[in-house]
């Protein structure tokens, strides 16, 4: 653990530099910003309650700033425009610095029966219910190759089931199609009386490989093409993008009085960067554990 200070911007931001990524926290228009997943009605009423309650903006959303397309913070952007906020507190990052990863949430499928499922053939009777909807499926010789079929966008998803593979294939190339395909195999799993986790790639790998449930493996997206689904206003399924971003700034803790637009932008940026200059930033390890565990270098301003 150790201290740092962040530097200004003129008064419009407060940055700090890490050794990886420059992080530029400031405040954003919410009008401005274009969300790439879908938001979930439950968790959008939940988080709603927890702002009113927390009475600060706790911590900033991560955005692309030269597009405006959020990374990280949906559901946040929603509940902003749902209080009324005007503003938003932002982390602004460069999409394109390589020590920003993107990859993809695996979905685990696992099936809840009576007398502990004794003898049922789960990979089937999901595959049944599939090749029913209209649904293609191919056995695949290996994970590497079921991943290569992937990154050419041969396949909607890999599903993974002990040592067999199996390929859903996919009849388009467009990768927005291909992930609304993927939310409607979450469905027919859901109807067939599978619960959905969504876990890492390697974790719903090694799940599925012990037999603790079905992975679905989907192909990764792209940098361009979240920017290009977000900017023409549209939206990929809940959960398609795990972005792995090397550092995160918490705890700015911004009076929801700045964000309601009673002051101008300049004004309200100008009294976040006094609210954080004033204020000590703590450097945490990667595998902090607060709310959660972080696996990035975090930045916490007490």
């Amino acid at each position: 653990m150790r201290y740092i200070g962040g530097s200004l911007l003129s008064t419009q931001a407060y940055v700090i530099k890490t050794p990886r990524l420059e992080l530029k926290i400031s405040l954003a228009e919410t009008s401005r910003l274009y969300i790439h997943e879908e938001i979930i009605p439950d968790i959008l009423s939940k988080l709603v309650e927890k702002i009113k309650s927390d009475g600060v903006w706790t911590d900033p959303i991560i955005v692309d700033e030269k597009t405006m397309v959020v990374l990280d913070g949906m559901h946040r952007v929603a509940a902003a425009k749902k209080l009324g906020f005007k503003y938003i507190p932002v982390c602004l990052v460069d999409y394109d610095d390589p020590s920003i990863e993107l990859h993809a949430w695996s979905r685990v499928f696992k099936h809840v029966s009576r007398g502990g499922g004794v003898g049922i053939d789960y990979l089937g009777l999901l595959l049944g219910s599939l090749n029913t909807a209209g649904y293609r499926s191919v056995d695949i010789p290996s994970l590497e190759a079921g991943f290569e079929m992937l990154n050419r966008r041969e396949l909607l998803g890999l599903i993974i089931h002990g040592r067999r593979i199996v390929g859903l294939e996919t009849p388009t190339r467009d990768i927005k199609l291909i992930y609304d395909r993927v939310k409607n195999v979450e469905d027919t799993a859901k109807v067939k009386g599978f619960t959905v986790e969504y876990q890492t790639e390697r974790d719903a790998v090694s799940l599925a490989e012990r037999g603790e449930g079905l992975a679905l493996i989907p192909p990764r997206i792209k940098k361009d093409e979240v920017r290009a689904v977000a900017l023409r206003g549209e939206v990929f399924i809940h959960k398609a993008t795990r972005h792995v971003i090397p550092a995160r700034p918490l705890r700015v803790n911004t009076p929801l009085a700045w964000l309601t637009g009673e002051l101008s932008l300049a004004d309200a940026r100008r009294k976040l960067v006094e609210h954080l200059s004033s204020r000590r930033v703590k450097v945490l390890a990667p595998g902090t554990i607060l709310d959660r565990r972080y696996e990035e270098e975090l930045y916490l301003f007490e």
